[in-house]
């Protein structure tokens, strides 16, 4: 086997030179080319089949790694169970203390909105006597912060 005449349409100079580095291409047996061709497109399919799975892998994660991330949007915990609070309890921290009643006096003596559950003995109107309520009730012998 020789050097093809020119099948890339090389400029005749480079094809000289090209001849006198070269020189005789060696004459390869068909079985060894085939062989080798072969050998060429396996390794080439392996590449082949490997890009697509990191092409098709790579899609499938990023698509299972969006769906982790917003699934939590339609995921609903249920409710926290509705606490009951007393009704002096004004801070809603569990108990009936002074605090509960500071914090009313402090609301009376700013002239800030009044809420009307914050009348807690009743008479419609929240002042100085719902303070001294809540306290009596913050301060009673036995009393383990709950309604009077």
């Amino acid at each position: 086997m020789s050097i093809p005449e020119d099948p890339l349409h090389l400029p005749p100079r480079l094809t000289d030179d090209l001849r006198a580095i070269y020189g005789h291409v060696p004459d390869v047996p068909p079985g060894v080319d085939a062989a080798i061709a072969a050998a060429a497109r396996r390794k080439f399919a392996q590449h082949q089949r490997a890009r697509w799975l990191l092409r098709w892998g790579g899609g499938a994660a990023a698509i299972l790694l969006l769906a982790l991330r917003i699934s939590p949007i339609f995921h609903h915990p249920p409710a926290a169970p509705a606490v009951a609070y007393a009704r002096q309890d004004l801070l809603h921290h569990g108990r009936v203390d002074i605090l509960d009643a500071y914090y009313l006096a402090r609301q009376i003596d700013s002239h800030a909105p009044l809420k009307k559950e914050w009348d807690i003995n009743g008479d419609g109107v929240v002042d100085q006597k719902d303070v001294d309520a809540i306290a009596a009730v913050a301060v009673r012998v036995g009393n383990e912060g709950g309604p009077p």
